[in-house]
């Protein structure tokens, strides 16, 4: 007959194996389903990796300092919970957002209105700021009517420019939709809204649909330039996050 003694301790070691993956299995539930695991992960050190747009508007570099409305909202928000933060500036949007799906950053920062489609596409903050879509357009002043566009049902049938995997291209399409006529996009790769605003101003490109906040920051540069027709209303501008707990927090930190 084989002894008893050796069977009972290998079932005794075999519940306490047991026993201990349901423990972790336990912590690892209650971790999932805290709804600020990430906030708590940040308030303990963890860094909180941002692509921010180099715009000027969102962030910029002036000598030593970095400015910007962005960035200065970040800061306030990183000062309060203690947070520490690398910032990733970048230009091209789509450099942005796939470092965000693929885990690279917490959080994209560039001119976003909050529309439908990119709340398909990402997690969105609420509401950080307003502006609006407008039309860029070079002053011909030998001519008689220096203005080739006077209103946004002028574009009916015509071009404009827009960055590679810009958001704004779904305004465009829409408002072609509301003229009832064709409004024909052509994208420039590894460019910004400021880059646009440049290339219209030397006269490299006819026209592009830039973010107001952008364009009128370079309009005294550059003062050729027509900013007065508007392509979209007023529009909430977000941020694109990772995961649902970080949005949850940032939406309390913007808050308060």
């Amino acid at each position: 007959m084989r002894p008893i003694r050796p069977r009972l301790s290998m079932l005794v070691a075999l519940l306490a194996a047991a026993v201990a993956a349901m423990a972790m299995l336990g912590k690892c539930s209650r971790q999932q389903k805290s709804p600020f695991s990430r906030a708590e992960a940040l308030a303990t050190g963890d860094t909180l990796n941002i692509a921010i747009e180099f715009n000027g508007i969102c962030y910029g570099v002036r000598g030593d300092s970095a400015f910007g409305r962005d960035y200065q909202i970040i800061e306030s928000i990183a000062r309060r919970h203690d947070i520490p933060v690398k910032y990733h500036p970048f230009v091209p949007l789509a450099h942005a957002t796939e470092g965000l799906l693929q885990g690279r950053y917490d959080i994209v920062i560039a001119s976003m209105p909050l529309t439908v489609e990119l709340k398909e596409r990402f997690l969105m903050t609420d509401p950080v700021y307003l502006d609006r879509e407008i039309l860029i357009q070079h002053t011909d002043t030998a001519s008689a009517d220096p203005l080739p566009v006077h209103t946004a049902l002028d574009l009916a049938g015509d071009t404009v420019w827009l960055p590679e995997d810009s958001p704004f291209r779904s305004r465009i399409a829409a408002l072609a939709r509301e003229i009832g006529d064709t409004i024909h996009i052509r994208t420039l790769p590894g460019v910004n809204a400021e880059h646009l605003v440049v290339l219209t101003a030397l006269g490299r490109i006819p026209r592009a649909v830039v973010p107001a906040t952008v364009a009128r920051r370079l309009l005294p540069r550059y003062p050729a330039l027509d900013t007065t027709v508007a392509v979209s209303f007023t529009q909430f501008q977000s941020w694109a996050l990772r995961d649902t707990a970080l949005r949850d927090s940032v939406n309390l930190w913007l808050k308060f």
